[in-house]
């Protein structure tokens, strides 16, 4: 909850995580393999960016996962405090509450994958390619 100077309530806030724990490897989802520069190949970069005086720079996406775009439907159980806080057990008249995924969420499987799928459909958007 966020409360103002005199303590009152002024918004609800709540984190959803999946429970990628519970996920099973070629049921609830497949590849998982993101990517990742080797470590040999960046240093040769910024050797060589060095030697040529060459202007560095870098940029980092906060809380990048959560941009994911995911291509395909995942449903996941929503936490009992948050059914309450919506009500929505008692308006459904259900007391399974399950909610499809829009967007990535942090403690998914497939985070990393989905995030570096979306990011590198951006990138060649802008005209990038990938170096194999």
């Amino acid at each position: 909850m966020k409360r103002d100077e005199k303590g009152q309530v002024v918004r609800y806030k709540a984190r959803l995580v999946a429970k990628g724990y519970s996920q099973h490897h070629n049921i609830d989802y497949g590849e998982t393999y993101s990517p990742v520069a080797y470590l040999k190949s960046v240093r040769a970069i910024l050797a060589k960016c060095g030697a040529e005086a060459m202007k560095i720079e870098q940029c980092d996406v906060d809380t990048a996962f959560l941009y994911g775009k995911l291509e395909e439907e995942i449903y996941m159980e929503l936490p009992e405090e948050l059914i309450e806080l919506l009500e929505l057990a008692e308006a459904e008249g259900e007391d399974d509450v399950v909610c499809m995924l829009l967007q990535n969420l942090f403690g998914f499987k497939l985070t990393s994958r989905v995030w570096n799928e979306t990011i590198d459909k951006l990138l060649k958007s802008m005209g990038f390619d990938a170096d194999p």
